[in-house]
């Protein structure tokens, strides 16, 4: 073989593997629905939302990725992948419509090959596949795009970007729980709490202070625990369950721990109702097995929970104890919610007019639980 052929032979193969390497790098499942807005023909970018159904601000993210959808229809394309089930997604979508593109990964490969393990996420590539930004779905804007979009010159399809790898097969199947309460400790870092709260059973990962914060629906500043006990567990609580049950007293029993009660003072919000005018439950029904709270930039919503829960939800967007009255039918009922909570006084004005409840911000005394091992 002659100098120029054997050149001409190298220079095809290494178009070749190339062109097999720029394309078709970003590894689904499988789709379960296209886009209803955006074109799957030559777009110069393509985004992948990773989500799941149980991430609250994941489902913020959503509405503002689909007006981002519909301002770049032809040359950007949204794709949201979750590691969930797809049966359970597929349930979630019949519930809460979305026009986006969504995907599954079964096995995390992409979620992992991009080091997704706070939610919602996002990475934006060109056409070749490389990654031109990454970041919270929510940060991504329209003068972003818009500028990746000037410097990019080269198109491709959603069928040549995205290389459907079918693994169904190899789906791992859905662990139900066969004790009560079953707790693993895990090493993996956890930045946030992950709750999964279907028929079967209630899971929860995360930090034993952020676990123990949310079955007690208490802020986390109250919560004191020494960071050697501070350590990440999975817990399963099946269902169904006792209504009577204080599932975190079960769990701090379980783990051989004990609580001791003080007081502090500082800087909170009270909450006083003597005549309450709290919605039902069918203002809002985003169905079953469905997150309970929808919480925005500056609005809550929720769907079938009590004040206490409420309380516990506004104490982290606030960064600041919420005092209600003690557990009693007012604070444990469920009912529906949708208030303003950023400015304090439009959420005072909210909060009275249309549930009868007075809020004041003011020095309060709150409860401190400290979580410490028992004594031998």
């Amino acid at each position: 073989m002659s100098g120029f052929i054997k050149k001409r032979f190298l220079f095809v193969i290494i178009c070749i593997l190339t062109a097999s390497y720029s394309y078709s790098q970003i590894k689904v499942s499988e789709f379960l629905q296209k886009s209803k807005i955006a074109s799957p023909d030559n777009n110069k970018l393509y985004f992948v939302d990773f989500w799941a159904t149980w991430c609250v601000p994941c489902i913020t993210a959503k509405e503002h990725l689909k007006v981002l959808q519909r301002q770049f229809p032809n040359d950007l394309y949204i794709v949201s992948l979750s590691s969930e089930n797809p049966l359970k997604v597929e349930r979630f979508l019949k519930k809460r419509p979305n026009d986006l593109a969504v995907a599954i990964d079964y096995n995390k490969e992409t979620f992992n090959k991009y080091n997704v393990k706070v939610l919602p996420e996002g990475v934006l590539f060109n056409a070749q596949g490389k990654v031109l930004w990454q970041g919270g779905a929510p940060d991504l804007k329209s003068d972003i795009v818009s500028r990746f979009l000037r410097q990019q010159s080269s198109t491709t399809s959603l069928e040549a970007f995205f290389n459907v790898v079918a693994l169904k097969e190899e789906m791992p199947t859905e662990y139900i729980p066969t004790e009560l309460l079953e707790i693993k400790s895990i090493a993996t870092e956890v930045d946030e709490l992950s709750i999964i709260d279907n028929d079967n059973y209630l899971k929860l990962t995360g930090s034993l202070k952020s676990i123990i914060g949310y079955l007690a629906r208490i802020y986390k500043n109250q919560i004191v625990i020494d960071d050697l006990l501070n350590t990440n567990y999975e817990i399963y609580f099946k269902k169904p369950l006792n209504e009577n049950e204080n599932l975190a007293y079960m769990l701090i029993t379980q783990l051989n721990l004990g609580v001791e009660r003080t007081y502090g003072k500082g800087e909170g919000i009270s909450f006083v109702v003597n005549t309450p005018k709290f919605w039902d439950t069918s203002q809002i029904d985003w169905g079953k097995n469905n997150s309970r709270y929808l919480i925005g930039d500056s609005q809550l919503k929720a769907d079938n929970v009590s004040l206490k829960d409420i309380a516990y939800q506004l104490a982290y967007v606030l960064d600041m104890p919420v005092i209600i009255p003690d557990d009693s039918e007012i604070s444990l009922t469920p009912h529906d919610w949708d208030f303003h909570y950023k400015f304090f006084q439009l959420m005072q004005t909210d909060l009275e007019d249309n549930f009868g409840i007075k809020a004041e911000k003011t020095e309060v005394s709150y409860p401190i639980y400290h979580i410490q091992k028992k004594a031998p």
